[in-house]
């Protein structure tokens, strides 16, 4: 007969009870992945001299420096969703860039339906993927 020696327990699991952490759904890591590389990748176009951007930015009435600071952001919070450990905080960046991205639209006049739907979506999608990997914040 062999024995096993068994250490102290370390972590959640030190206190003599077990935590139990929810399950991170596959479904809100890819989401989570693919909205990080989504707005990384906008938040450059934005920073870059891109001919398109340039001209939507400036047909709205709208500085260069505001597109600089919409680029960072952008960029700032799609990174933040690419790390694992920082995702569920770089999701609910995005959420509110969205957020805020609808209310410029509402303010510059521009069609609400399509600003609800399109900032309205991406926003519902960036806060219902960061509640589905709350527990992230735990770990």
């Amino acid at each position: 007969m062999s024995t096993t020696r068994v250490d102290k327990p370390s972590g959640p699991e030190a206190h003599g009870r077990w935590v139990r952490l929810p399950v991170r759904p596959v479904w809100a890591l890819r989401l989570g992945w693919l909205l990080g590389w989504f707005f990384a990748g906008a938040g450059v176009m934005r920073l870059l001299p891109v001919p398109f951007d340039v001209a939507m930015f400036a047909d709205w009435g709208l500085s260069m420096g505001f597109r600089t600071l919409v680029g960072t952001a952008e960029l700032a919070v799609g990174a933040l969703a690419l790390w694992p450990r920082t995702r569920p905080v770089g999701l609910i960046g995005i959420g509110v860039v969205m957020v805020s991205a609808g209310t410029v639209h509402a303010v510059l006049g521009h069609s609400p339906i399509v600003a609800m739907v399109l900032n309205g979506s991406l926003a519902a999608a960036a806060f219902g993927t960061a509640w589905a990997l709350r527990a992230e914040i735990l770990r």
